[in-house]
């Protein structure tokens, strides 16, 4: 059915008339910028897949056009069956790729590690990957599914790996690190790395050529499958039919499957409750988001590869500061380094903050008096009785200095009702609280970690 659909002439009669209602739809000028450089990729009765030449333009359509369904109504206007309409990223022209009977060992320079057309990265190895406290899991089950944990023992059997985590995380990174590896310790291994739209375009290009057989027999030699972007197959029957039949038979064959998504496998929407539950038998790893002591622990290694030396202060305001991705920290560092390089100047903290204006994005904390006094109570095992109360005792007037600080910095209360939130003090108190905790933060590492994990809490 796929096939005769591949193949069906009403195909360019449909692109004509949806490329005529999406331009009535959007206008000339939307259309022209994003819609113009499509390429009808495949054509199904109920599902359209268009491919567009940049990762750029294809997010940008799928977020303003696809997730809202405007594409799919435009669509259904030349063609009512149609219930999805996808885009994917591909580069290259499809009139410009030409069906290939090479064999799968020939598709990349890099011996025996397939890239599928998407070059593995020489810099994503586990000597340049950072392990902290987020991703300490997920490193240390992609050291054993790359054989080099002590811990490898702990499985008889490959497990299939499930990497997840949001944006610019690392995902990919240690991903290509195990295929580095594993063709590192043994070139004879056949290791395919490829995105699940790769996975999809294949699969497509070889029921366009006749050549079913040949791709299933191609993905069985293998010996690790590493695919990134699972997220991408959510929708696409045929292919989440191949890809979970390939999945099967690699598991059961003790081969090693790696797989990275941006969400859970029980988070994944339009995808098969059979291929979630085969996914899910495996190992599932999260990349949570690093806190403060992360971030600081990943620019200090950062600026170690990198041959620059900064001081702790500044990695500190940029950890503070740049609260997003791991790929954000690296750009930040990256563009203070290169400040340095081209102007020939020293690092100072005023110039990292010009530096970095346009990165910082630390959350504006909203929250109540007694909220951070109830979480400044747990972190320190003193209550909310004890930090009200008239007490002086160290281990309960540090705490309570602390809850004024951060009351002081992260909500709108004045200085006068902060004093009073603490049995009665007067606002003088309130200020040499909030000075002290702020004098000691700059020559205390230990007090400034205790305090940005404290407001990495107040966040959530």
């Amino acid at each position: 059915m796929m096939q005769q659909a591949l193949q069906n002439t009403s195909s360019d009669d449909f692109f004509s008339d949806f490329s005529q209602a999406c331009q009535a739809e959007l206008g000339s000028e939307i259309f022209n910028k994003w819609f113009a450089p499509l390429e009808l990729f495949s054509d199904l009765n109920s599902e359209v897949v268009f491919a567009a030449p940049s990762k750029f333009v294809r997010d940008w359509i799928i977020r303003e056009f696809v997730e809202t369904k405007i594409l799919t109504k435009i669509a259904q206007k030349s063609r009512p069956s149609i219930k999805k309409v996808t885009v994917i990223c591909l580069a290259q022209p499809i009139a410009a790729i030409a069906p290939t009977t090479e064999k799968i060992i020939n598709l990349s320079k890099h011996d025996n590690v397939f890239a599928f057309g998407t070059e593995l990265n020489k810099r994503y190895n586990f000597e340049n990957f950072v392990s902290a406290k987020y991703n300490k899991m997920a490193a240390s089950m992609a050291k054993i599914a790359a054989g080099i944990d002590s811990q490898i023992s702990l499985f008889d059997d490959k497990i299939p790996l499930f990497i997840h985590g949001g944006v610019g995380m690392g995902k990919t990174h240690l991903a290509q690190a195990i295929a580095w590896k594993i063709q590192e310790f043994d070139k004879s291994k056949k290791i395919v790395y490829l995105s699940a739209e790769k996975f999809m375009y294949h699969f497509v290009q070889s029921i366009r050529s006749n050549d079913v057989m040949g791709f299933k027999e191609k993905m069985r030699s293998i010996d690790v499958l590493i695919v990134d972007d699972v997220q991408f197959i959510a929708g696409k029957e045929s292919t989440q039919q191949e890809f979970m039949n390939c999945f099967n038979y690699l598991v059961e064959a003790n081969k090693q499957v790696v797989l990275v998504c941006d969400r859970r496998p029980s988070d994944l929407e339009n995808v098969d409750e059979k291929l979630k539950s085969r996914i899910s038998g495996g190992m599932i790893v999260n990349f949570k988001n690093p806190d403060y002591a992360d971030r600081l622990a990943i620019l200090q290694a950062k600026s170690k590869i990198m041959g620059h030396e900064i001081c702790e202060n500044i990695l500190s305001f940029i950890a503070e500061n740049i609260t997003g991705s791991v790929r954000d920290l690296e750009g930040a560092l990256k563009k203070l380094i290169a400040e340095k390089v081209f102007a020939e100047t020293e690092i100072t903290l005023e110039a990292a903050r010009e530096a970095l204006a346009g990165y910082n994005n630390k959350p504006k904390i909203k929250t109540t008096v007694e909220t951070i006094q109830q979480i400044v109570g747990e972190f320190y095992d003193v209550s909310t009785k004890a930090l009200t109360s008239k007490t002086r005792e160290r281990r309960i007037s540090r705490p309570r200095q602390i809850a004024m600080y951060l009351i002081k910095t992260h909500t709108e209360e004045s200085l006068p009702k902060i004093g009073a939130a603490f049995g009665g003090k007067n606002h003088a108190t309130v200020i040499h609280a909030c000075k002290l905790i702020k004098q000691m933060m700059e020559v205390d590492a230990k007090m400034l970690q205790e305090v940005k994990a404290l407001e990495e809490k107040i966040a959530r």
